[in-house]
């Protein structure tokens, strides 16, 4: 699985597009970040490059807190030998736009912990399906995400999937000698 850390490390300059983002003030700063860095991966930039892979040419719809919406075509670089979109890459895209949406809550950076994914139906080279991420509870300091993907031509579910997220706590500290080893 993708650790989604890249989050608040990630900031580029540019112009944002015409979604709809649910704090028109940008009091949220969470809000831009998150949809800051999800238009970097859009364009193919981004400090991940399986996030990069699967996300380049994502179309967002609205970020909001808890809630991601977005559209994304089916390209060749995702698909398996069948001309459908991977089961895999399905599974990173749920990853990365459900860690998205835990994000887009304020609570800091999280690192998955287990994906449930459910397939249903099959998406082939060039359709477009939407993708739709929301935070739907905790359980202590887990926070759970709910991921659906609909082809966008008739809205037939392709998959869906359960993430849960724990908080990422990195704490470094220096013992005053090495713990590398000798080998």
């Amino acid at each position: 699985m993708v650790i989604n850390n890249n989050l608040s490390a990630l900031i580029f300059n540019g112009v944002l597009s015409s979604i709809r983002i649910e704090d028109r003030n940008m009091e949220d700063s969470t809000i831009l970040n998150t949809t800051t860095y999800l238009e970097a991966l859009a364009q193919g930039n981004g400090l991940s490059e399986i996030e990069v892979l699967i996300l380049q040419g994502l179309e967002l719809i609205h970020v909001g807190k808890g809630i991601i919406r977005c559209k994304l075509l089916v390209t060749d670089r995702v698909a398996g030998d069948d001309g459908t979109w991977h089961a895999g890459a399905i599974t990173a895209v749920m990853d990365a736009i459900g860690a998205a949406s835990v994000y887009s809550t304020g609570d800091g950076l999280h690192s998955s912990v287990d994906l449930n994914a459910s397939f249903y139906s099959a998406a082939k080279i060039h359709e477009k399906v939407e993708v739709e991420a929301r935070v739907k509870g905790t359980n202590g300091r887990l926070k759970s995400s709910v991921i659906e993907i609909r082809r966008e031509r008739d809205g037939e579910l392709i998959a869906t999937g359960r993430l849960w997220m724990a908080p990422l706590v990195l704490k470094a500290k220096h013992t005053g000698s090495s713990n590398l080893s000798k080998l």
